[in-house]
Parts: structure tokens; C-alpha cells; sequence
């Protein structure tokens, strides 16, 4: 029997708002106020992870003691002071932010302390109605025991409320009628070839770089000429910043003879802290290019326009995240392909060398470990990256 999702009501002679499941009429206090819409989410939230049956929970009134909305509060600004790398804000606190959402509508008001098992299935239930893959509700439900787990060490909740958490197991693939993830895939070499000609020279250089080193984005926008050891046939770069940082892993890409003759005009012997690829310098690369080709003269009304002194959108130093997959994206589109991101070209580079050296060259290239190669094996590991770069990169 299918479940109709009964509406938000208010009750005339009272004021209070209601809501009827079941055949149970609920009352969820003042109609329009916060309190009630919560629990009318609620309410719909627990019939539905019961099998369409209602069983009423109290009004939860926080008697003494955090209630959750204040500890996710307090939780974000742990977050804030925490998920930090080189003074900036990583994209982990958005993540907690997003997972935490959910939680503050359904239980807001509930003191922290209740929050159990049955609660956080609650939860797990809603995400799955909502249409989200089951890696991202594993990931979101991972996020709010972290919170009770911070709360217990910090005597905000009891030591059992956060153990009670750790029963509630992940969703296992094929356990679940719920959506999975596609793998990255690499991009076509098609559609590689699609782009370049309709992205400006230093974002063409970055793609070039990236597929043949097998790279991070992270690692192409980061790259400085002080990072570089060009003593040996094979470069080695080694990123100022990485993913691994944190917990004290060591990046190092080789970089073979192809890619070397793609970077070469970006090196700044005389500036090698400064980024090699910047929007700055694409742009005035494209106006330059844009005035050569030029054919017919400026006129005088053109002659005497003077460059903003503070534009708005000013081209920045350094490509973001946002603004290299954006520019891809846009010659994605002007090419008419589907639009890929500039993650999935390492990928390119590892599906390749896979191929001809095997599993363990691809890890030693992309800098993965399989799970199996231990710090003592680090530098052989690396040597196979470098022969392979030497033939391939």
C-alpha cells in the first residue's frame, strides 16, 4: 500500500498546527512556528523509515543539556578552525555543513544526548528517499557520528550516545534498492582533442601536462617553478601543497621528455614562486594573439580607451578549482561533447600505463599505494615511475 505524504494543516479551534498519519492525528504545536514544521518533518521522516506504520514520539523538549541544533552549531565551528590548509577553508566543512543539514531539520530541538540508533536510521531512511547514491549517504551518515564523536570527547554527549551511533552500519552495495556512483572514467581522446583548440595556450598546456603526468588538478594549478628538479633526463616535481599533506605523505610527480617540451615556455627562472599557469597571464596571451590577427586599425575611439583601474572580475594569479573545470567546460560545450572534468585526465594516464607496465607501474605514476606499498618500498616504487616516465611522459 502506497503511502500518501499527508499536508502540514492547522487545527482552527487551537491554533496548533497538525498533521494526521495512519489514522493517528498528531499535533505539532503552534501553527507556522519552527518547532512544528520541524516535527511535522519528523513525524513523516519516522513513518516512512517504519514501513508506512506511525508510532508517535514525544515532543522532545530539552530539559537540560546540548540540544542538537546547538552542537551542530558548536560541531561548525570546530570545523571552521579545523578543517583548514594553508589558512584556507578545505571543502570538508561544506561537506559537514550539507550532511548535518538533514539532521538539524528532523532533530533540531531534540536534545543531543536522545539522538540514538533508531534516530540516525531515521535519517539514513530520509537520505535514501531523497534519491542520494549510497556512497553519498554512507559519506553523510560518516560525518554525523564524527560530530557525536567530537561531542563525547569534548563532554557534551554521554560516552554511549556516540557508541550507540557506531551500530548503525553503511549501506553495502547490493544489500539496497538504492542509485551507485559511475567510477571516473577517462575521457575519450576524442574529445581531448576537441577541446584544446578552443581553450586559450595556458589552459592547453595544463591539460597536455596533466594527461601525461598523470596529475591532480590541484597539482597542474600549484605548479612553480622552485617545485621542479630539472637536474636529470626525468623532472621531478614535487607539489608545495597535496592532498596526502596532512597526514604526512610525500607527492612527487616525474615528469618525462613529452611533457617537458609542453612546460618549458611557462618556466620563470626569474620568478619561481610564482605560479606557472595564471588566468592573468592566459588572458593577456589571448589579447595578444586577438591584436596580431588583427586586420583592420583601431579606431580613434578605440585608441583612446583606458584598461579599468579596478575591473570586477579581474584575472586572478592563480587558475581555482572552479575556474580551470569552468574554462574546460566552456570549450566542452563550444566543441558540442558531452563536458568532462580535468580530474578524470589522470585517469587517462593511468588507463594507459596500466596497460603496457601493469597495475603497480600505473599506482607508482599516479602516487597511489594499493594498499600494499610500505614507506620502505617508497623510493623503488618512484623509480618505477620514472622509467615509465621516461618512455611515456
Amino acid at each position: 500500500m502506497s503511502f500518501h505524504v499527508p499536508k502540514y494543516r492547522l487545527h482552527k479551534g487551537s491554533g496548533q498546527a497538525l498533521v494526521q498519519v495512519g489514522g493517528h492525528r498528531i499535533y505539532l504545536g503552534k501553527y507556522g512556528s519552527t518547532r512544528s514544521k520541524e516535527k511535522y518533518r519528523r513525524v513523516i521522516a519516522e513513518a516512512l523509515a517504519k514501513g508506512n506504520t506511525l508510532v508517535p514520539s514525544q515532543p522532545c523538549l530539552a530539559l537540560g543539556g546540548i540540544s542538537v541544533k546547538e552542537l551542530i552549531l558548536a560541531y561548525l565551528r570546530f570545523a571552521q578552525g579545523y578543517y583548514r590548509k594553508n589558512g584556507k577553508l578545505t571543502g570538508e566543512t561544506n561537506n559537514i555543513r550539507v550532511a548535518l543539514r538533514l539532521v538539524r531539520q528532523l532533530y533540531g530541538s531534540t536534545p543531543a544526548s536522545e539522538f540514538g540508533p533508531d534516530t540516525l536510521e531515521v535519517v539514513q531512511q530520509k537520505m535514501l528517499g531523497d534519491g542520494l547514491s549510497r556512497n553519498g549517504i554512507n559519506s553523510r551518515v560518516a560525518r554525523i557520528k564524527r560530530m557525536f564523536r567530537w561531542a563525547s570527547k569534548k563532554l557534551l554527549v554521554p560516552g554511549e550516545t556516540y557508541y550507540g551511533l557506531k551500530a548503525v552500519e553503511g549501506l553495502q552495495r547490493g544489500r539496497f534498492d538504492v542509485r551507485e556512483t559511475e567510477p571516473v572514467k577517462p575521457v575519450p581522446e576524442e574529445h581531448v582533442a576537441a577541446v584544446l583548440p578552443k581553450v586559450s595556450m595556458v589552459v592547453r598546456a595544463m591539460i597536455q601536462i596533466q594527461e601525461l603526468a598523470g596529475m591532480r588538478p590541484q597539482d597542474i594549478r600549484n605548479m612553480r617553478t622552485c617545485d621542479l628538479d630539472m637536474t636529470s633526463d626525468v623532472w621531478v616535481y614535487k607539489p608545495w601543497t597535496h592532498k596526502t599533506e596532512h597526514r604526512g605523505g610525500v607527492r612527487r610527480i616525474a615528469i618525462g621528455p613529452r611533457a617537458q617540451m609542453v612546460l618549458r615556455p611557462f618556466l620563470k627562472s626569474d620568478a619561481p614562486t610564482t605560479y606557472l599557469f595564471s588566468p592573468r597571464e592566459a588572458v593577456a596571451r589571448v589579447r595578444a594573439e586577438r591584436h596580431e590577427q588583427r586586420r583592420t586599425p583601431l579606431t580613434p575611439s578605440q585608441r583612446a580607451r583606458k584598461p579599468k583601474t579596478k575591473p570586477e572580475r579581474a584575472p586572478g594569479e592563480q587558475y581555482t578549482k572552479s575556474s580551470y573545470e569552468h574554462a574546460i567546460a566552456r570549450a566542452c560545450k563550444k566543441a558540442e561533447i558531452p563536458v568532462w572534468g580535468p580530474n578524470r585526465l589522470r585517469h587517462n594516464c593511468g588507463t594507459k600505463v596500466r596497460k603496457k607496465y601493469g597495475i603497480e607501474a600505473a599506482a607508482a605514476v599516479l602516487g597511489n599505494s594499493l594498499g600494499m606499498v610500505a614507506e620502505v618500498y617508497a623510493e623503488a616504487v618512484f623509480e618505477k615511475a620514472i622509467e615509465v616516465m621516461r618512455e611515456m611522459g
